[in-house]
């Protein structure tokens, strides 16, 4: 069939087809981008001496962080967690800190 320019709409309607097919084609085709989301949480914690305190924010961080990529369907990698003392009781028996998780977090790539 050759195309001729006395009939326009059917040449219209050849290069739409045509246009469609590969756009479509490309889309299926093309996997998606991986964006990676810098995300953070901070949370507290408290144990009877500084080390009990120092993991039970840096837990709790974590766990704030990995809830918070859950929400959005993103697991988190490379994770790093700062920690700063807050206060200790008088009498020593509380340990008091906090502690900020941060790492990029991507959604999972589809089986």
């Amino acid at each position: 069939m050759a195309l001729s320019v006395r009939h326009p709409a059917r040449v219209l309607r050849l290069a739409l087809v045509l246009a469609l097919a590969l756009t479509a084609g490309a889309a299926l085709s093309a996997p998606p981008a991986l964006a990676a989301t810098y995300r953070s949480a901070t949370s507290s914690g408290w144990g009877p001496s500084p080390q009990a305190g120092k993991t039970a924010a840096e837990g709790n961080a974590r766990t704030a962080l990995n809830q918070q990529a859950a929400a959005a369907g993103e697991v988190c990698s490379g994770v790093s967690v700062t920690t700063r003392h807050l206060y200790t009781a008088p009498d020593g028996s509380a340990w008091i800190y906090e502690a900020t998780a941060s790492g990029y977090c991507v959604a999972p790539a589809p089986l």
